[in-house]
């Protein structure tokens, strides 16, 4: 089984102490195999290196704790110098390799290192020699190069002869007459200038004009509460509802607003007289909830509020109302469920009043 060693050299030439961590075995009997990477005579015994594995006996194994500690000498020391890595290999009396690992070799001193004694110094040293690198050869400095020396000038080259150059145009046959007429007619452009200037800035002056002055604007007449702040609808409403006036006066008020095309007042003052039980408005405000009518911008339809508005106004006996109720039953819509019986019989009650649109509109009906 793979497990984990170092090594550590110790203070005595030749001796290091290699530790095994990882390693389920006891310390008594075991036994190392080391192995280097080089040669066919790879695994070192007592005597030397072989071909064949060969298991080596430590000075001394003991145990610390989860640590194995294996005391090793020169015989396995001197002759691992030099060498980087060595594989290694634990083995347990009766039970056979508890262990493998590939461990570095650190750099020490042998044995020999202080007394001369070293049976392998001779090795060593020669193993050393061959990791040695021969100085490198010192090449020759070259020779110094052959001095400059500057070659004489050329002679100076004779100068060409400076001769007259020729006048290309010399060549050119001459032209004649052509010089008068360019002069008369740098004489006519001359002329015609100046007969326009003197044309133009004193002859032909235009007079100059006048601006018309415009005729004094009416002043703007001032508005009246021009510096008065806008009311709002409600605002205004207020203003008028706190003269306490009679439900009759706020039905014209409202259908004076609703003329004007100010639906939002109509519909304030409206419900505040049929809040007061005038039937008329109950009628006007009732209209703004008829999804049978034309819809009042701003106000949308709901058709159980109109019936309700409509049938507090029929029952007061309003024909109008019991037709407009009786419709609405009829068409149904915006919320209301229709309900024939009960639209019949309120353009019935209409109708018995005389009103020729309740009239009309029970014979459409289905019977």
């Amino acid at each position: 089984m793979p497990v984990r060693a170092s090594v550590s050299p110790l203070p005595q030439p030749g001796h290091a102490l290699l530790r095994v961590t990882e390693l389920e075995a006891a310390a008594e009997g075991l036994t190392l195999s080391i192995q280097r990477q080089q040669g066919p005579e790879s695994h070192l015994a007592d005597d030397g290196w072989r071909r064949t594995e060969t298991w080596l006996m430590p000075d001394q194994v003991r145990r610390r704790g989860d640590v194995l500690e294996f005391h090793l000498g020169p015989e396995i020391c001197d002759r691992l110098a030099g060498i980087a890595t060595v594989r290694l290999r634990v083995r347990e009396p009766d039970i056979g390799v508890v262990g493998t690992t590939v461990v570095a070799w650190p750099t020490m001193l042998t044995s020999g290192a202080s007394d001369g004694s070293n049976p392998f110094a001779e090795d060593i040293v020669r193993l050393r020699r061959a990791r040695e690198r021969p100085p490198a050869e010192v090449e020759p400095e070259p020779p110094p190069p052959p001095p400059v020396v500057d070659p004489l000038p050329p002679p100076p080259r004779p100068k060409p002869e400076l001769r007259a150059a020729r006048d290309p145009m010399a060549d050119l046959p001459q032209r004649r007459g052509g010089t008068g007429w360019m002069i008369a007619a740098a004489i006519l452009l001359i002329l015609a200038g100046g007969g326009y200037y003197v044309w133009t800035n004193y002859l032909n002056k235009p007079e100059p004009v006048v601006a018309a002055t415009p005729p004094p604007s009416a002043a703007p007449t001032p508005l009246a509460n021009a510096g008065a702040p806008q009311k709002s609808v409600r605002e205004m409403v207020a203003d008028y509802l706190a003269t306490k006036p009679a439900p009759a006066a706020m039905l014209a008020k409202g259908r004076d607003f609703a003329k004007d095309g100010n639906m939002a007042a109509a519909f304030l003052v409206f419900r505040q007289a049929a809040e007061q039980g005038n039937a008329a408005a109950q009628v006007e405000l009732a209209s703004f909830y008829d999804p049978t009518a034309q819809a009042k911008a701003g106000f949308p339809h709901d058709g159980p509020l109109a019936a309700d508005w409509y049938e507090r106004a029929a029952l007061a006996g309003v024909a109008e109302a019991q037709r407009k109720l009786g419709l609405l039953l009829a068409k149904g819509g915006a919320g209301l469920v229709a309900d024939a019986t009960k639209a019949r019989s309120w353009l019935q009650q209409a109708a018995a009043q005389n009103d020729a649109d309740a009239q009309k509109a029970l014979e459409s009906l289905p019977k």
